[in-house]
């Protein structure tokens, strides 16, 4: 246990100087002193009245903030069963701690016992990196079948990705392209870079009826999108028609460029199943001014890609420029 010289306590009632006694193991004053020492406790009830005597400082929090300009002191609010908003006042004003005060009276003071409690010694970085030596020496089933490795095994095994993809095309799904839309666009803005969001729709006037022909037309669509992006380029199959590419720390100039390319590698495609496509693409850039969510930065997509169906001279629409 901590060694502990004094202790004090601010309201309550009678039993709360005996009730922390028992835990530090020393007298508990009920008057707070005029002096704070190095290493005292202090516990003050939240609900005494302000302007009390109790308190020099107006109430049991602002007293709180005034205590802990000295860290080595600890400081615990006790806050009645049903005060919503307690516990998370005491901790903006750096409280060690808060109790809690039943409807009964009843004082719970489990939160000073493990405050006070001995701390467990430190294990040096040497024997810490012995340990670990020796466990992969011994080829430790423990250690290679910690939770981070289950779970990365569980989510590259081939069930897992599964989940995640258009089983026609190979390409992520549209359910986890809105999801990674809200990822990027999140990351996008955190960090200030640029993120394109592409609409694509590869015009097939008229899928094959055959099922196997469908397949095999929609997996050479897919190969043109991988061969022409990057790795850390997210590509999905939107909707049946439409497919969705992300392109991070790319601004509206690269995404064009890219996006050409896929669209005239698309029309000049000598396709296994005779076909004739007339593609059409929006695109969307952010940072933009008037955009601050997915469904804005979507929206913009949409509308480009709208206004490029209408036209083949200019397949290509950039949102906002």
């Amino acid at each position: 246990m901590v060694e502990i010289e004094r202790a004090f306590v601010g309201g309550g009632d009678d039993t709360w100087a005996a009730a922390l006694a028992e835990q530090v193991g020393v007298d508990v004053a009920a008057v707070l002193p005029d002096e704070v020492r190095r290493g005292d406790v202090y516990l003050l009830d939240a609900a005494t009245p302000r302007g009390a005597e109790v308190f020099p400082f107006g109430n049991a929090f602002s007293q709180c903030r005034d205590l802990k300009r000295d860290p080595s002191v600890l400081v615990f609010v006790a806050i009645r069963e049903g005060d919503a908003y307690g516990a998370e006042i005491a901790r903006f004003c750096l409280a060690d701690g808060v109790v809690f005060v039943a409807a009964d009276g009843g004082l719970d003071l489990s939160r000073i016992a493990e405050r006070l409690a001995p701390r467990r010694a430190r294990t040096g970085v040497d024997e810490l990196l012995g340990q670990i030596e020796g466990r992969v020496g011994a080829g430790s089933a423990e250690l290679f079948g910690s939770a981070l490795q289950k779970s990365l095994a569980a989510a590259e095994a081939p069930g897992a990705v599964a989940r995640w993809t258009d089983a026609e095309t190979g390409l992520f799904d549209g359910p986890f392209a809105g999801f990674k839309l809200d990822e990027e666009f999140k990351r996008a803005r955190r960090f200030h870079q640029p993120l394109s969001l592409v609409l694509l729709d590869a015009g097939v006037t008229a899928w094959p009826e055959d099922g196997e022909a469908r397949r095999t037309v929609l997996a050479e669509i897919a190969s043109i999108f991988l061969n022409e992006c990057r790795d850390i380029d997210v590509l999905a199959r939107f909707t049946p028609d439409v497919f969705m590419f992300l392109f991070p720390g790319t601004g509206p100039d690269g995404a064009r460029i890219a996006v050409e390319r896929i669209v005239a590698s698309l029309r000049e495609r000598a396709f296994s199943v005779p076909m004739e496509l007339r593609p059409a693409a929006g695109i969307a850039t952010v940072p933009l001014a008037g955009v601050r969510d997915r469904r804005a930065f979507l929206a913009l997509a949409e509308a480009a890609l709208d206004a490029a169906r209408k036209t083949q001279d200019e397949p290509v629409q950039v949102a906002g420029i």
